[in-house]
């Protein structure tokens, strides 16, 4: 059965070697602890993380999801079905008279994006850049540092449901809170992010 599976999954568009079975999760997470993924896809876009959802809902395939592994503990039975890492590390800077707008993947990591920035003198992002991480994980939770939340810049995000459709949310909509949101309930899955900064 799961040789037929990672023949199926081998059909997607994502390259073969994204696909993995029995892929120790040690290596995928920061405590460096935790049994294997039965399947572990690494979705490079948009477009084969909804091949990956569809495909695990047809086949009734637990699905988890998985940004950078920061502050994740997994048993050493490890997690039965797919774990599925965003690596959609896509960035798009605009700048409008003294605000910049910036559209990113939510893989991209935290810290990559900070040096980024300063690299390009925007501000506003300072406090946060420091967090372990990616973008997803940082809405996930509200993440923050140093006074300042990623609901202080985050103004919308990209997200895709169970089924692999795309809905947006602003601000307000994400329920931002103390290292919350109402992704917690794990109903969609973060792909991109807007963030206004100066």
């Amino acid at each position: 059965m799961k040789t037929q599976i990672t023949q199926e999954l081998e059909k997607l568009s994502i390259p073969k070697e994204n696909i993995l079975t029995n892929e120790p999760m040690k290596k995928h997470t920061s405590f460096k602890i935790g049994g294997p993924a039965e399947y572990f896809i690494k979705a490079e876009d948009k477009e084969q993380t909804i091949e990956v959802i569809k495909f695990a809902k047809q086949n009734q395939i637990p699905l988890t999801i998985l940004g950078n592994g920061s502050n994740l503990l997994v048993l050493d039975d490890g997690i039965e079905g797919i774990v599925l890492q965003i690596k959609n590390e896509n960035l798009q800077i605009t700048t409008n008279k003294e605000d910049v707008e910036i559209t990113v993947g939510s893989g991209y990591k935290i810290a990559k994006l900070g040096h980024k920035l300063c690299e390009k003198e925007i501000t506003g992002f300072e406090e946060l850049s420091a967090i372990p991480g990616t973008i997803g994980g940082a809405i996930y939770m509200n993440a923050g540092a140093y006074g300042k939340e990623i609901k202080d810049v985050v103004t919308s995000v990209k997200c895709l449901d169970k089924e692999g459709n795309e809905k947006e949310f602003s601000n307000e909509e994400m329920q931002l809170g103390y290292r919350t949101s109402r992704f917690k309930d794990k109903k969609y899955i973060i792909i991109e992010a807007k963030l206004k900064l100066q």
